[in-house]
Formats: structure tokens, sequence, C-alpha cells
């Protein structure tokens, strides 16, 4: 998605940056790229706003290839074309692919529904889902087969597609499409050999890719993409058809220039210092403050606001005292970035002021004696001073009243604002490396909704920035982050449930209503999209259950593959068959040779096959080749988390078995010999991990030969076998038995408590669990508000319709956790099924329902709601909601419950009557004891 409206913004700031496409007037390029998204996005819905439209897939593949072929002819690459599409991305960029599928669901329903309202009459068919381009959907697996044959055609068919390497990294292969294809260039540039002056040309929709190619520093590197026109009507439609379509390509090379000259003045200042690479970083880092698709944009900062003009001018008179703010690797150095912020925080002030200075305003704050000018020179001062402490006063509740309504604190902490101000600079730490380097953290995200003022990040040039690599979300776990419930048909029918079902565990990251904020913003598609994060930990956990009811076929699009090379080998000839032969035949002749490569670089997520070593070779089956991945994958990450170590490529896997310590085993004659013991469980190991022929010396362990040292007259020892596991007993005279490998002991053994009665009259004590429709019936209420009142509620201030600010108050009874998988024992038990509750439950519900039966009848009535307002519950003129609900908290807080602990749902837990009885019987029998031999 880029950065919203900075295309527009350069070019109409840099008037001369593009030019049109002409034929036989462009460019020689030795490589194109295309990120593949924008053409898939283009091709199967090119107008969201008509809903009578409809496609075929066939139609589908056929517009995609055809804009292939046009976009090869326009470039005619000489050595290398590589397409790239959307793999599994960075958890820091699902957050922005989860908030716009969710409002794509939206507005196509309220669309559709709007469209019904007028009377309209619908296709039949099923509408496009664009949700379905996301990696791991049939769709998608669909269009792979589809671009494999487009390949093999084109190589054998086509003259001009002969002569280059075509690279086709699909969705199975994870990374963002533009950023595998800036992770191929980085490989490609630092192979022997590399020719610098390679010409590179990008096409792709993303305005950000102005930048990600000025990262290479790169001579010759354009970018290619259609025509924007810009203040056109929202629900004008696209013209799809290549042939309509002008093109526009962007040099990069000029780009640099016009930031040289945006930056000249700095030429004056520092001389031979000045370093156009190092300005080009810096200006990569100021767009990134303006906007990105991994962190909120900053309060107030906006491109159309001229944003970007107030950055330069700040970065040109603070440059010459501090230097730059990237190192050449693309690192922030924090001293002089934390300079940067301190003057643009001014901006803060400035934007301020804006309400500040308003005269209705300022005389309800100041009073109007401090505007009349008769007052004198002295009242003028006076008044100054005032109107500056009022001014830091107003401004700092300005500021607090944005991180409580927007976040949702009751207290902005010292610590809140450090922690924010980290999460910031984080954020931009990571992104700078995911441009320069790829990706440093696949598991790292931004986690709030909205950024913090730019006067708030602060103290930051001493933070230590430190990021686990970790590895990226399979392609389903990616979806069931991603998709909203409206779109759960492109999910494996294991997995719909954990969107729709009201047990399931992750329920509540599906909300179906949900809130959106402009936050500053004019247009609908930029407001923030208030849906929850994900909880990487607990959608994991869910999904777990399911995965061994995936089918053979959607385990196979569960995976992550290599990019794949396609030549041409006049050589070869053979028949390709196509999987669509009604639109698209048998290639009989083909002569595509293809290979699995992966440039190398950090975001190589794979292990590839090596020559093994010269032993017995055994060809694997399909489970043994996925454990040996999955114990590859463990191994890597337990040495990179838990000790510290970058674990390389491993080819070769040892299994062995851990020492777990040595035994004395009796042998003829009372001798004893020292042997060592191994676990039962064969680990795997990476053989770079492994030292051979170790010879360990234990000079603290003393050797015994005999039963005699080992087990002198007299000694204190402890039985750990049969029968009296644990007594303590003391060796004695053993002569007579020693010979045989025998060792006469007297044990002290406690009588064990009589517990077999208890163990069969437990029934007698353990509580009784009903469903919650029995409840139900009892109370006279419906199993629903048992289900709700036995979990959350939440009660907002204000109402529905008028809400007053985020603050929400918990008023259910707290005994069930889906998300934590999580019970309150005596109270609430989970089955695979459903909550079940005991009798305290329903005596603890008679008395909320009799005390407050107002919130029942309300959440009876919404039961669609997920928050429920105090001036809806409670309307009277005479009644006061704030009063109820802390009415409410409060019984709820003395009320026994709110003290005991939760327990997982996955363990068994002894009821409190059966524990106290078990600690009876054990003091009966402490004052017993028995001596044996």
């Amino acid at each position: 998605m880029g950065v919203p409206k900075f295309y527009r913004w350069i070019s109409e700031r840099y008037p001369c940056l593009s030019e049109v496409v002409k034929e036989h007037q462009i460019p020689e390029f030795d490589n194109l790229y295309l990120d593949m998204n924008g053409i898939i996005h283009q091709c199967s819905h090119p107008n969201d706003e008509d809903v009578h439209f409809r496609i075929s897939e066939e139609k589908i593949f056929a517009d995609i290839f055809h804009y292939l072929e046009v976009l090869f002819r326009i470039i005619k690459p000489r050595k290398v074309f590589f397409m790239a599409v959307d793999g599994v991305a960075p958890r820091a960029k699902m957050n922005q692919q989860r908030g716009r599928r969710f409002r794509s669901a939206k507005e196509a329903e309220e669309k559709i529904k709007k469209a019904l309202d007028k009377g309209e009459v619908l296709p039949t068919e099923a509408r496009f889902d664009s949700n379905c381009i996301t990696p791991g959907t049939d769709f998608m697996a669909r269009l792979q087969e589809q671009l494999k044959y487009f390949v093999h055609n084109k190589i054998s068919t086509d003259k001009l597609w002969q002569n280059v390497h075509v690279y086709l990294s699909g969705h199975e292969t994870p990374g963002e499409g533009e950023h595998k294809i800036m992770e191929f260039i980085r490989s490609e540039n630092a192979k022997p050999g590399h020719n610098p002056n390679t010409r590179h040309c990008l096409y792709g929709l993303d305005a950000d890719l102005i930048m990600l190619g000025l990262t290479s520093h790169e001579p010759n590197f354009s970018l290619l993409r259609e025509e924007v026109r810009f203040g056109g009507k929202k629900s004008q439609k696209r013209i799809t058809a290549p042939e309509e379509t002008t093109f526009h390509l962007l040099h990069l090379s000029l780009m640099r220039e016009y930031i040289d000259y945006e930056f000249s003045d700095l030429k004056n200042h520092i001389g031979s210092d000045y370093d156009l690479e190092r300005i080009i970083d810096d200006w990569i880092l100021m767009g990134f403050l303006v906007g990105n698709d991994f962190i909120p944009h900053l309060p107030h900062l906006h491109i159309n606001h001229d944003a970007l003009p107030l950055l330069y001018k700040t970065y040109i008179s603070i440059l010459p005292s501090v230097g730059g703010y990237l190192n050449e690797n693309g690192h922030l150095n924090l001293r002089n970035f934390e300079k940067y912020l301190e003057k643009l925080a001014e901006f803060d002030r400035e934007h301020f002021s804006e309400v500040f200075v308003d005269l209705k305003w300022f005389e309800s704050k100041v009073g109007n004696k401090y505007l009349n000018e008769a007052a004198g020179l002295a009242a003028e001062k006076e008044a100054a001073k005032e109107e500056d402490d009022i001014f830091e006063t107003e401004f700092r509740q300005y500021k607090r009243t944005y991180y409580m309504t927007k976040m949702g604190v009751d207290v902005v902490s010292d610590e809140f604002l450090a922690k924010q101000a980290r999460c910031y600079v984080e954020g931009i730490q990571w992104i700078l490396h995911y441009y320069y380097h790829g990706v440093q953290s696949w598991s790292w995200y931004y986690p709030y909704h909205y950024a913090p003022f730019l006067s708030d990040i602060r103290n930051i040039s001493g933070l230590k920035l430190t990021f686990e690599l970790g590895k990226p979300f399979m392609p389903f776990q990616q979806l069931l982050a991603v998709l909203p419930a409206a779109s759960m048909e492109l999910l494996p029918q294991c997995y719909r449930h954990l969107m729709t079902s009201e047990s399931s565990p992750i329920i509540e990251n599906y909300p179906l209503d949900f809130k959106t904020d402009l936050n500053g913003k004019q247009q609908e598609w930029e407001a923030v999209v208030l849906i929850p994060f994900i909880d990487e930990r607990c959608l994991l956990a869910a999904m777990e259950p399911c995965n061994s009811k995936l089918t053979k076929e959607e385990n196979a699009r569960n995976c992550h593959t290599e990019c794949i090379v396609y030549t041409y080998d006049s050589e070869l000839d053979f028949t390709y068959t196509s999987s669509l032969p009604q639109l698209f035949p048998n290639i009989v002749h083909c002569h595509a040779r293809f290979c699995l490569e992966e440039p190398p670089g950090v975001q190589r997520v794979y292990d590839r096959p090596s020559t093994p070593p010269p032993t017995k070779v055994i060809c694997l089956s399909d489970k043994e080749q996925k454990d040996w991945v999955k114990d590859v994958q463990g191994i890597t990450e337990h040495f990179l988390k838990r000790k510290g170590i970058v674990v390389t490529e491993t080819y070769v896997v040892l299994y062995g078995q851990l020492l777990t310590g040595r035994k004395y085993v009796p042998k003829a004659n009372g001798v004893v010999e020292l042997e060592k013991q191994w676990a039962k469980q064969v680990l795997p190991f990476a053989y770079q991990t492994v030292v051979k022929d170790i010879k360990a010396f234990y000079s603290s362990l003393t050797s015994f030969k005999s039963l005699n040292e080992l087990f002198p007259q007299a000694t204190t020892v402890f039985m750990v076998g049969n029968p009296y596991y644990g007594a303590m007993g003391e060796v004695q005279d053993s002569s007579d038995v020693i010979k045989d490998g025998r060792v006469r002991v007297v044990f002290n053994v406690p009588h064990e408590p009589q517990l077999e009665p208890l163990i069969q009259n437990q029934h007698k004590y353990c509580v009784k669990y009903s469903p919650g429709y029995i409840l139900a019936s009892r109370l006279g209420i419906t199993s629903y508000l048992v289900s709700r009142f036995s979990g959350s509620i939440f009660i907002g201030r204000g109402s529905k319709k008028n809400p007053c600010g985020e603050q929400r108050a918990n008023v259910g009874l707290n005994l069930k956790f889906n998300k934590k998988n999580e019970e309150v024992p005596g109270y609430t038990k989970r089955t695979e099924k459903e909550w079940l509750y005991s009798a305290a439950v329903e005596e603890l519900l008679a008395e909320y329902l009799d005390r407050f039966s107002e919130v029942f009848d309300s959440v009876s009535r919404n039961s669609h709601d997920d928050v429920f307002y105090e001036d809806d519950i409670w309307p009277g003129e005479d009644q006061n909601g704030a009063e109820k609900v802390a009415e409410i908290t409060s019984w709820l807080k003395s009320h026994p419950v709110s003290s005991i602990s939760r327990a997982s749902c996955d363990l068994q837990v002894l009821d409190s009557a059966i524990v106290e009885r078990i600690e009876e019987a054990v003091e009966k029998t402490k004052v017993h004891h028995t001596s044996v031999h």
C-alpha cells in the first residue's frame, strides 16, 4: 500500500520526474521485476463500487497473462524477468493487512445491502472476494499453477523470453513481493563479477517503491506504473486493458538529482562532508515519518499539510551540528535522531497553538482583562506569563486526552510515555532494516493503533534495540490472522469454526462490527480500523487441535517453497499438460527447464537439498521429510533464542540420546561397575554443533570397586525402587550376603494413608457441573445470558449513539476465559463441546439478577453488541449510570469468587473438598512407622 498521497506529492513537487512511455523511445533494461499483486487485483476486481460486477476465474487468469505479456513487450528485459507474488508477510505488515481485509468485507456487505434496499436485483453468481488474494487460499494455489503454465508456454514459444532467466516467486515463498525482489537485487550485487551498471526496472503500484528503489543506491533504477489521474471520482471504473493504459517511467536517477537539489544548501554548511548517499538515506527516513505500512502515522504530521517541507527544513537547520541519522548500513544513530526529534517537537506546540489562540476559547481560559489594550504594559507582561503557563498546562492536557481516549489508558505516566517512545523508535528501526537488509524479525509488530506525539518521543539515545528473527507464519496461520469471518470460506473447513463459534478461544478476534477512526485523515480508506491485534500464541494454540484434520490437498497448500527459475533449453522437448485444457491447450513441445533457487540473505527460511555425506543413502517418506525439516527449524530456533548462537544452514542432522547419569551395577563376588545411563528419547542435533571424540575426565568422582566400598556399614540410604520408594534406611552388617551382590538394610517405612475409601466415594465430594441451558431454565433466563454474564461484560460511558471516551468497566463474573483457555475450579469447567457451570454459579447469577436485573434486560435486548452503555441501561433522569456501575463492581469485588485463582482448562484439578479429606488422611498416618529389612 505504501505511503498514502506520497506519489501525488512528489509528482507535483518534482513535475519532470515521470515520463510517458512511448513506443520505440524506451531505454534498454537488463532486469524487469514485477510486483504481481497489483496486477492480480486490477484483473480480478477492477471496480469495487459495482455490486453487479462478476468475473470468472478463467477470465482473471487470461487477463493476468495478457497483462504480463504487454509489460514484458514494453520493457524487453535482456537478462532477468522476475515475477513476485506476495507470500506470508511479517507480523508488522499483517496488522495492516488484517485491517484492510476487515474493512473490505464490511464495505462489500454495506454496498450489497444498499443495492438491495434500492430494489436492485443482483446476479445469482457469487461475487469475487478480493480477500482470496492472500497466501494459502485455493485461488492463489490455482493461480500459481497457471503462472507456471504461462511461463512454460512463453519460454517455449516466444523468442524474446528465451534469452532471459525467468524467476517466479509465488505465494508459497514468504515475504512481500517487492521485498523479495529487493532481496534478489541485494544477493546479485554481492556476487563476484556483478556489473554495477545493471539497469533495473521495477513495476508496481505502491508509492513506497520509490524509497525501496533508492535504498539500493543503484545508479540505473526506474519504476514503471500506470498513469495516475488525481482528483478523479472513486466510482470511476479503472482501465484494465493494458493496451488502453498510459504507462509512466519514473527514473530514480532523476529522483536522486532532485534530492541533491532539495538539500543543496547543506553543501555550503558542511562542505566536503556532504555525502549524497547518506542524504538519500535520511530522506528515506523522513518519508517513513509521514507514513508507512507498519506503524501508525504521527499525530498532525500529514503529507497534504506540508509535513515533508517541515521535515526537510528542520533537517537542513540541524544536520550541520549533529550529522546524519542513518549510518551506511541503514541503522539509526539514536543520538542524532533524538536531536532531530527534539527540534521537530516544536511542531506539536505550533499545531496546538492554532486551537489555543481561538478568541472564544482564549477568553474562556484567560479572561477579557488580558485582551484589553488599555490595561497597560504591566498587565500585558503578566498576561503573557499567565498565557504561557496556561498554554503549557492545556498542551499537556491536550496530549493526555489523546492518550486516554485513543489508547484507553487511565494514567499517562512517564513510564507509559517512555514505552510509547521506545515502541515507535523500535518500529522505525525495524522498517529501516526491512528496507535495507530484509526481515529483522518475523514476529515483531507495533502493538498500538496510534502513534505517540513527536514531543513525547524523547530520551531515546540510550535505548538498546534488539530483535529476534523468529520465523514466518505458515499460510493457513496468516489466513486465520488476517481474514474476517465474512471470508471464512477461504479457509479449510476444519478452521472455520474458530471464526464463528462462541466457544472458540479466539472468537474475539473476529468482530462482526467494529469502529473506524479517521484520526485526522480525510478519506475513509485512511481510517484506523479498530479491531483487536492477533495474539500469536493463542492463535497457534487454537489451531493446533485442527491441524490433524487437514486433507492431503490442504496440507500441500500450507507450506513454504523456494523461488523457481526457468530457462530455455533447446535439447528439452516434452509435453506440458495444462490443468485448464478448455482454455489453455497442452504445450506439445515444451523447452522450459526449471530449478529451485533461493538467493542468499537474511530472509532465507528453507533447507535447500545438499549432497549427502558418504554413507548409506535412503529416500525419506513425505512424513519423514517434514519431520526432518521440523527438527532443523527447532534446532535453529533453540540455539538462536536460548543460546544466542546463529546456526548456519543445516545439511546433516545427527540423532542421539542424552547421557542422564551413571549407575553402579553389581557383578560377581560383590564387584560393582559404573555404567552410563542414556535417556530413552532420541533427539536431533545439527552436525555443525557436534564435537567428536572428546575425552572427559571426572576427577572429583570417586570410583568404587565393590559393594563394601559403595555401601559401608551404618551408611544412611534411601530406597528409590519398590516397594518402599522414598523410605530412609541404614546399612547393616552384610558380610554373609555381599558375595551374592546384596546388601542388608533396615528401613523405617511410614504408614501410607488409606485413600481407597475416599477414591470409591469421591463422587460424594465432587462439584457437580451442568450445561448452561439447565442453569438458564432454573433462573428463567436464556442460555445466552448465562454464557455472557459468566464471562466478560463491558459497560462504557455515555450511550451507544453518543459514547463518552473509551473507558469501560467489566461487570462480568469472569469465570471463564476463552482466549487464555482458563477456568475457575469449583465454578466453571470446559469440555471439548461446551462450558459447564456449578451450583455456585447458579447462586451467584441469581443474586446478580435480583440486584441488577436491568443489566440483564439490556444485554438481552442488544445481544449483538460487544459493549453496552450506562445511559442505555439506566436511561431515567433520576438514574446515575456511573454510580450503578460502581455499585456492581464493588459487589463483585466483595464476593469470595473474585479472589479464587484460575486454572488451565487442560489440567485435571481436584475439588477442594477432596483435597481437605486427603490432608486429613495424611495427618492420621504421620505418627505410625514400621521397620523392615
